[in-house]
């Protein structure tokens, strides 16, 4: 234990100025963010394993085909593009599925169920990938 650690009378060690649950959701920000940073690094370098090892081909939807194919062609995982990060590598491939699926006579509301995002944002998502093409 350090000098500034001392036990309060719950027998629980507490450091001054600052608790031990404060500093342990400190360093969990801390660890989160640097994992992104180490993350796009990655990305920029060429440097990101893409390969998913143990997954074994079988029957997808039509969204999981048109997702998979557009990955392909942007060089990124599919899930990827359905999961939370919001690197700008992702932008343009999933505005271009989202359009994709539009065309396909998919619902904004299940695209973005699909996706994990709000309705809205697909909206805004295909409009601004139509106003660049």
């Amino acid at each position: 234990m350090n000098a500034m650690a001392r036990i309060t009378s719950e027998g629980k060690p507490e450091v001054q100025g600052e608790t031990l649950l404060m500093m342990e959701l400190r360093h969990a920000q801390e660890r989160a963010e640097l994992i992104e940073r180490l993350t796009q690094d990655a990305y920029a370098a060429g440097l990101h394993d893409r390969a998913k090892p143990g997954t074994i081909g079988g029957a997808l939807s039509l969204m999981e085909q048109i997702t998979a194919k557009v990955a392909a062609e942007y060089k990124v995982l599919s899930s990827e593009l359905r999961g939370p990060s919001a690197m700008r590598a992702f932008n343009a491939p999933r505005r271009a599925i989202w359009c994709e699926l539009r065309e396909r006579g998919y619902s904004f509301p299940q695209i973005g169920k699909f996706f994990g995002r709000d309705h809205s944002t697909i909206m805004h998502g295909v409009r601004q990938h139509e106003a660049k093409s």
